[in-house]
């Protein structure tokens, strides 16, 4: 005798859109943010990441680069209350390269998983990717720590080190929608501050090999105007050069308008910036660059982000020098910092080097997978 159906207790829709938090539509923001931070705490024992509702509404605001699809389920509530957001999808489309890309974020409540909630969701964004045109589909399962080499659901990446397992949700989810695994990014946390001669010492050592030949210039957001198109350059550079197994990804289209771009959203985030540049003084060329983001309401975290060196200026030790400039210029701007994280692939092998060194200690990771469009799989109640 067979079970009779039952009826689900959310819909699916797309969330309405809105300028301000304090907008009666802003719900739609405000519970993702809310989901989302479920979502980590349960899958990661952390909240460092989860975006903010300020986080999502400022990228829908901005979509100058990356558009972006939005799809909710909810549950709803009493007469007069917002529905509640028990499901998020976000479908992400590159505008100014990457244009045969769809980058594709799913979360469900862990209390609501089991119910067919992703799988809905899922669906509707692969038919909004097809009618984009999008070729090739992109996708994260963030993981709080390793497997154990050996562990019979330990999943290696068809390139580089790095494992993670494929018994968790999202690996199950993904994997079962015909995504394949190919490289593991490594999450790294340094535990601050360091003591003072620590980070002297790694200055003064890099800058020994640097020698005369660079000087350093350090900076809060804005972007100096000399500075800005050089800045451009580099962090086009980096998505050039960053090593990222069999992805298929172009390079990003950087110029001074998409920094500018940047520096708006994170001040309507609020956000702040601190960067730190190696100037070839021969030429007036920028060297190299590292930047550092925080959120201005958190103080005990800062992220790593950007940090590159072009080809022609490598072996100087110039990726250490500027790291280590830009944490001793942190340290005293946010004495109250208790963590710095950051990303890298496993395959990154140079910058890896730079921040174990530094102290940096692994904290989990990412998998990072990819599919051709066509071959993704509708699931079904999944």
């Amino acid at each position: 005798m067979s079970t009779p159906a039952t009826t689900p207790t959310w819909r699916l829709l797309e969330p309405p859109r809105t300028d301000r938090l304090d907008a009666p539509d802003a719900w739609a923001y405000h519970g993702i943010a809310a989901l989302e931070r479920a979502v980590a705490l349960a899958d990661l024992g952390h909240d460092d990441f989860p975006p903010r509702a300020v986080d999502l509404l400022v990228g829908d605001v901005h979509q100058e680069h990356l558009r972006r699809h939005r799809l909710v389920a909810v549950e709803d509530a009493g007469a007069g209350d917002a529905p509640r957001v028990v499901g998020h999808g976000v479908l992400t489309l590159p505008v100014t390269d990457n244009r045969h890309l769809a980058v594709v974020r799913i979360a469900v409540l862990p209390s609501h998983r089991g119910q067919g909630i992703g799988s809905a969701i899922a669906d509707r964004l692969r038919r909004i990717a097809l009618t984009e045109c999008r070729t090739t589909v992109f996708a994260e399962v963030e993981f709080a720590a390793e497997p154990p080499a050996g562990a019979p659901d330990a999943l290696g990446p068809r390139e580089g080190d790095g494992l993670v397992s494929a018994d968790l949700p999202g690996m199950r989810f993904a994997r079962r929608a015909g995504l394949g695994l190919e490289i593991i990014a490594r999450r790294s946390v340094l535990d601050v501050p360091l003591p003072d001669a620590v980070v002297e010492r790694f200055a003064a050592d890099a800058a020994a090999r640097a020698g005369d030949a660079y000087r350093l210039h350090t900076w809060q957001d804005p972007v100096p105007e000399e500075w800005v198109d050089q800045l451009a350059a580099l962090e086009q550079r980096l998505s050039e050069d960053e090593p990222n197994g069999g992805l298929a990804l172009e390079a990003e289209r950087w110029d001074g308008d998409r920094v500018r771009t940047e520096e708006a959203k994170r001040a309507e985030r609020g956000q702040g910036a601190l960067v730190t540049v190696a100037e070839h003084v021969a030429t007036g060329t920028l060297a190299g660059m590292t930047l550092f983001i925080w959120d201005t309401g958190r103080p005990e975290l800062t992220e790593q982000e950007s940090t590159v060196v072009l080809p022609e200026h490598r072996g100087h030790r110039l990726g250490m020098l500027i790291k280590a400039v830009n944490l001793r210029a942190h340290t005293r701007l946010r004495p109250g910092t208790r963590r710095i994280s950051t990303w890298n692939n496993e395959t990154n092998a140079p910058m890896l080097t730079i921040n174990v060194a530094l102290g940096f200690r692994p904290a989990g990771g990412a998998a990072e997978l990819q599919a051709r469009l066509a071959e993704i799989s509708p699931l079904r109640h999944a």
